[in-house]
């Protein structure tokens, strides 16, 4: 599956951050991004083809490369990664502010030395399954109902959590070394276990459950008994641990597998969204939209740019809709006529 993105679009205001999960089964397509973007590893192996040379990124390893460089995707077999797409000025300028020491810092790494190439980092399996639940909620941040400055302010708060888990990759060995923080020590910030808890008792198994079974009608009412939780024991475990509530997950995860579906496969919208457990695919199509600014049918009709005219990913400037409400997302797209196609 290659990323999805919408030059028509590109005028309305994206937010500095954004994250997205993937699957990916097939070879991508060359794409250019405006943004700077960061992919992360979670399950399988992807050779990442860029103008510096191809890189073969496992578990545990990420790869960030500069806005307006053109790469493809090799999965080998499969892959599952988060992909994080930032202005490349918001990127630099937070950056200078959490590295504050460039003689601390790899060569290459710092915003001042950093010409946009592609570089490789291994922060280990353990910190990015902690980054999980951060990605999660980068998600939405486009669609935060306190208004853009909220969504700015959680945008930095955000990213500054996640460069303070994966700080060490950023340091010279010499410095790591003096810290004696070897590659998948702990972060200091951090007490507790690095075990993934989302794998663990009863959350483990609801996850899996909406994984397995993402096509049936789940309610929190139903998965909490599943499990043997109560609703709100199992959302406020959901919130902590996998960083949205169990109905937003369900979303996520379908939403997943139907952009590989509309990516990948011949399947029409109807039956991807039929197959992920959406029965109706205007809101499959409503969903999509949300994230990519732009309708699934559209998407397989536009080209991906390898050069030349850059695009940003696309997005829905559309009204606060309460997460997993599909009937008032559905209203919000097809009043901004995103689900004509």
């Amino acid at each position: 599956m290659s990323d999805a993105f919408n030059s028509q679009h590109a005028h309305l205001p994206a937010a500095p951050l954004f994250a997205v999960e993937s699957t990916h089964t097939l070879p991508s397509n060359r794409v250019v991004f405006a943004d700077a973007r960061i992919m992360h590893v979670m399950e399988g192996t992807v050779e990442v083809e860029t103008t510096d040379g191809t890189h073969r990124l496992a578990p545990g390893t990420s790869l960030a490369i500069g806005g307006n460089r053109w790469c493809l995707t090799r999965p080998r077999p499969q892959v599952r990664m988060w992909t994080v797409y930032a202005d490349e000025g918001f990127l630099r300028a937070q950056m200078t502010w959490l590295l504050p020491d460039r003689s601390r810092v790899r060569r290459g790494i710092h915003p001042h030395d950093w010409d946009g190439g592609p570089v490789l980092l291994a922060p280990g399996i353990s910190r990015l399954r902690l980054l999980e639940p951060l990605w999660r909620q980068m998600s939405a941040l486009r669609n935060d109902a306190r208004g853009p400055e909220v969504a700015a302010a959680r945008a930095v708060e955000l990213f500054g959590r996640w460069v303070g888990i994966v700080v060490p990759s950023f340091l010279s060995p010499e410095v790591r070394d003096s810290l004696r923080v070897p590659e998948e020590a702990t972060p200091s910030a951090i007490r507790g276990r690095l075990t993934n808890t989302a794998t663990l008792g009863n959350l483990g198994r609801a996850v899996c459950l909406l994984k397995d079974r993402m096509h049936e009608p789940w309610t929190v009412a139903a998965l909490a008994e599943s499990v043997a939780l109560s609703r709100a024991h199992l959302t406020r475990l959901f919130t902590f641990h996998i960083g949205v509530a169990p109905i937003r997950f369900l979303t996520e995860v379908r939403l997943t597998e139907f952009v590989r579906l509309i990516e990948e496969t011949e399947l029409s919208v109807a039956q991807a969204a039929q197959k992920v457990g959406w029965s109706d695919p205007r809101i499959a199509s409503a969903w999509f939209s949300r994230r990519f600014g732009l309708t699934p049918s559209n998407y397989r009709l536009t080209p991906h740019f390898t050069g030349g005219q850059i695009s940003r990913i696309g997005r829905v400037d559309q009204a606060v809709t309460t997460p997993g409400n599909d009937e008032a997302l559905v209203k919000v797209a097809s009043h901004q006529g995103f689900l004509s196609g």
